[in-house]
Formats: C-alpha cells, structure tokens, sequence
C-alpha cells in the first residue's frame, strides 16, 4: 500500500452511477490538537528501535517527513523527532518486550505502527506510512464508510516475499491472499481491499474478496483493543501482524514489518 490512496480514485467514485455515500463528517483537520513536545535524550543503552517515515500528501519531504514526534506507547517518556529523511531512532528497549510507536505532527493523521515484540538485535526498518488529513478524508469517502468517534482504523499490506516500501516502485504486495481479524466484532467493517488501478493508483474496494498486486487491507471502525491480523494463502507463510487499537488513531502495520511472505 506504497500510495495510501490517489486523488483520482476518489474522483472515479463520484461519476454517475456510483453508490451513495453515507454522510461523511466535516473534513477532519487539527483544531483543538496539541503534539506534546519532545526532547529527545542521549542514548541509553538497550536495544535500539529505528525506521523512517513516509508522507502520503502535501508536507513531506520526497516522500519523508522531518519534524515529527515519534514515541514509544509502552514508554512514553522515550521519544524522537524525526530527521529531514524522516529517519527516527529510539533506544533503552529489552528483549522480548513489546514496542508499538505512535507519530504525532500536524496535518497528519494521528497513526501508530503495529505492536511487535522486540528481538534480540532489535527493530529496524520500522515504518510508518502517514496520510496528510486530506487523504484520511478520502479514504473514508472511497470507502463509502464513516469514521465512527471512539473508534479506531487498522490497515496493514500483505508483501511480497524479500521486498518493502524501501524498494522502488511500482507495487510490493502479494496478490490472492484473504485476511481475517481476532477478535472480529460483529459491528465493524473488514477486511476492505485495495484495487491495484496502476503505479499510484489505488482504491479500497468493499466488493474485493482478496488482496491485489497492490496488497493493502483496511478494517474499520473497531473498538479499541488488541487485535492480531492473519493472512493465508495456498503456498505461502505469512507473518502474522498485532494491533493495539486507540479510540482516534489509525494503525498501520506497514512493511516490511506487516503481514510479509516469508
């Protein structure tokens, strides 16, 4: 799900002929929001959690966004801001513990990368894939959904075998695979996948029953809660993926630390 999503897939859903679309709210935008500020500390020690951010809209940087806050949910005093190429390091990390980080800066959707246990020689390459607000709002149109307060958004991409969002383009999804979500309350929207139009060109499909070349999945609307995303496909093994699901945030479990072919 390299593009979270193009600006002429949303056009496309507003020709004649296309379904009604629920009443949306008003665009979601940043009033009232405040990013607490972060001084980030010498190193100190422990393992080290490190990756980049991509920006999916106006604001980033050739695709990177410098100057957002990034923090480690289980350990909110440990945080970084990060760098012109995106790039974020954070340190002070044990074996085995749990690390989900969460990304703050204005414009931008409030997102949060999977939950991953952190392995003996640490995480890198963790990514986030962060839509400006505008493309928040498109998802929601094109996905004939409406956001729904108190609740929270879960999306992941379901790789190719050897490639992430670090290689070139066009696509590094795995196409033909189902994803299925536990616990998965009757009252919440998913999974929804992305048609593959062409190289930057996507849309969530609600009529879609697998994944396309393009690999991306949504759930929507969830409660918030622990959550664990399982791919399956004739052949394949495939990560599995947890979500620590907040009222407000979007997860995105992004590769190459998704639901990637092994």
């Amino acid at each position: 799900m390299r593009h979270l999503l193009a600006f002429a897939a949303a056009a496309s859903l507003s020709c004649s002929g296309a379904p009604p679309r629920p009443s949306l709210p008003p665009r979601p935008d940043d009033r009232g929001r405040v990013v607490a500020p972060c001084s980030p500390s010498p190193p100190r020690g422990g393992l080290r959690v490190s990756g980049h951010i991509f920006a999916f809209g106006p604001g980033g940087n050739d695709g990177r966004l410098a100057g957002a806050v990034v923090r480690s949910l289980e350990h909110p005093q440990r945080c970084a801001v990060s760098a012109g190429d995106g790039a974020f390091a954070l340190d002070g990390f044990v074996a085995g513990e749990d690390a989900t980080l969460t990304l703050d800066h204005l414009g931008f959707a409030p997102i949060q990368t999977g939950t991953h246990a952190v392995p003996a020689g640490g995480i890198e390459r963790l990514t986030f894939q962060a839509p400006v607000w505008e493309i928040f709002h498109i998802m929601a149109m094109t996905s004939l959904i409406r956001p729904r307060e108190g609740r929270c958004q879960i999306a992941s991409t379901v790789t190719e075998r050897g490639v992430s969002i670090y290689d070139p383009p066009p696509s590094h999804g795995e196409a033909g695979a189902t994803v299925t979500l536990e616990p998965h309350p009757d009252d919440i929207t998913g999974p929804v996948y992305f048609q593959y139009v062409g190289p930057g060109v996507i849309l969530p499909d609600p009529h879609l029953r697998e994944t396309t070349r393009d690999g991306g999945v949504l759930f929507l609307n969830l409660p918030p809660g622990d959550y664990v995303l399982t791919a399956r496909k004739d052949g394949a093994r495939i990560r599995q993926v947890r979500a620590r699901c907040r009222a407000g945030w979007l997860v995105n479990a992004s590769p190459p630390w998704g639901l990637q072919v092994e």
